[in-house]
C-alpha cells in the first residue's frame, strides 16, 4: 500500500488505507454511493470531507469503524484475504451442444431495486431452449440479470438459469427471495454466492465491490441455486 499505518495522520489517508485493505477500488466507493469516481479521490486527497452521515456506511464498506476513521484511534483494518479469482468465476457457460427440446424454458426480466437488489418480474419476456441440467425440471427458469455486484460471475445481460428445487449448498450461485416467487407478479430479490449458512442466516459473497455479508433467513427464506448461465457476449 501507499501508506503505510504511520502514514494515516488525516481522514483521507485512512479511508485510503482502509479502502486498499479491504481491496477495493476507487470506483467501488462512488458506484456503492451512487456519486463521482472523483469525489472519492479528493475525500482521500483531503480536498473535501464525505459528508458526516455517509461515516458510518463508509465504515461498514471498509471494514473498519467509524472512532478509527474520524479520529485514528484503535487499531487500523487489516487486508482482507480474498479468493483467488479462479475459484469465483465457477458458474458454468451453457453451451449450445447442450441445449435440449423445444423453446419452453421462461426467462424472466429483472429491474434493479435498492441496496443492490433486483425486481423481477416473473411474466416470461422470451422462451428459449432448456439446457441439459434443466431437462424435465418441473419450474426450471432464467433469470436476465441485471446490475454489476456478481461481475466477473455475471455480467449485465447474462441469464442465470436456476433450479428451484435443489437444496441451497455452499460455494454455489443462488437467488433469494422475501417469498415463493408468484406467476406474473414482481419479486425482490438477490443474487449472491452462497459461502455459508446456519438456522438463523445465510452468509453471502458479491464481487463488486468486494463484500461478505449476512442476512436473516426469516427475511429471505426462499433460496433458488443457481445452476448455469447463457453469456451475453
Amino acid at each position: 500500500m501507499a501508506d503505510t499505518p504511520l502514514d494515516i495522520q488525516t481522514l483521507g489517508q485512512r479511508l485510503r488505507y482502509a479502502r486498499e485493505a479491504a481491496g477495493l477500488k476507487q470506483d467501488d466507493i462512488a458506484r456503492h454511493f451512487n456519486i463521482k469516481r472523483v469525489s472519492v479521490t479528493q475525500w482521500e486527497a483531503d480536498t473535501t470531507k464525505p459528508a458526516l452521515s455517509r461515516i458510518p456506511e463508509l465504515a461498514s464498506l471498509l471494514n473498519t469503524n467509524m472512532q478509527w476513521l474520524l479520529d485514528a484511534k484503535g487499531f487500523p483494518p487489516l487486508a482482507v484475504p480474498k479468493p483467488p479469482k479462479q475459484d469465483r468465476v465457477t458458474t458454468p457457460i451453457i453451451p449450445g451442444e447442450d441445449l435440449v427440446g423445444g423453446k419452453d424454458l421462461p426467462i424472466y426480466a429483472a429491474a434493479m431495486g435498492g441496496d443492490g437488489h433486483i425486481i423481477v418480474n416473473f411474466e416470461a419476456i422470451d422462451w428459449v431452449k432448456r439446457p441439459a441440467v434443466l431437462q424435465n425440471v418441473r419450474g426450471g427458469y432464467g433469470i436476465l440479470v441485471r446490475g454489476e455486484s456478481m461481475i466477473p460471475a455475471y455480467w449485465p445481460g447474462d441469464t442465470a438459469l436456476i433450479n428451484p428445487h435443489l437444496q441451497p449448498s455452499r460455494d454455489s450461485d443462488a437467488v433469494f427471495f422475501h417469498t415463493p416467487p408468484k406467476e406474473y407478479g414482481d419479486e425482490e430479490a438477490i443474487i449472491k454466492r452462497l459461502v455459508g449458512m446456519n438456522d438463523r442466516e445465510w452468509t453471502l459473497e458479491q464481487y463488486r465491490p468486494a463484500l461478505t455479508f449476512s442476512e436473516s433467513r426469516i427475511d429471505w427464506p426462499v433460496c433458488h441455486r443457481v445452476v448455469g448461465k447463457y453469456n451475453a457476449r
